[in-house]
């Protein structure tokens, strides 16, 4: 898909209209703000969600993050390796 946009990527929080508790998730979008997401805290989405707050990350933002991940969870390079990822 050579001449497909990169996508935005941007993290949400939302309250839930049900639960009235907050959501947070990670989610891809296109130019039309469509796309698909991650939910990383709060109750699952049932469509009834407002949103808050949007940002959209930066790239780095998603250095700073994979730096975080690395340090939490180290990857083994010979594992990687071996199962060919």
């Amino acid at each position: 898909m050579p001449d497909q946009k990169p996508a935005r990527l941007v993290m949400d929080v939302d309250r839930d209209g049900w639960t009235k508790k907050l959501q947070l998730n990670i989610a891809e979008l296109d130019e039309n703000n469509h796309g698909w997401g991650y939910r990383l805290a709060g109750p699952k989405y049932n469509g009834s969600s407002e949103n808050l707050l949007r940002v959209e990350l930066t790239e780095r933002d998603a250095t700073e993050i994979r730096q975080m991940l690395d340090r939490a969870f180290p990857v083994d390079a010979e594992a990687v390796a071996s199962d060919g990822r």
